[in-house]
């Protein structure tokens, strides 16, 4: 765990909380030491910014390693409405490819 990163990005958030990249930095920081926590920042940035598409991958992986299928294919499919709302067809195709992965 590299905790002066985490403080650093908690600082950013505090300085700028309402940038979902901060928000995502931190999430993706904390998979490394605390899964739980980088999931409950998954479902609020996901909840407060839906057009922040590449939450949707790193929170539907997550959700897979939690052994939350269900929630992860919902959570891929709300990728997948977004990125194409978008037009983000990199993700799109990260999304399709990770929900046939899951098949």
């Amino acid at each position: 765990m590299n905790s002066d990163r985490i403080k650093m990005l908690e600082q950013f958030i505090a300085d700028d909380p309402n940038d979902p990249f901060n928000h995502y930095a931190l999430a993706l920081e904390l998979m490394k030491s605390d899964k739980d926590q980088a999931k409950k920042i998954f479902d609020q940035l996901i909840s407060a910014h839906p057009e922040y598409v590449p939450s949707y991958y790193q929170a539907a992986l997550l959700y897979l390693e939690f052994s939350l299928s269900d929630e992860a294919v919902k959570i891929i499919n709300q990728g997948i409405t977004e990125a194409k709302k978008q037009n983000e067809l990199k993700a799109l195709n990260e999304l399709r490819s990770l929900l046939d992965e899951m098949d």
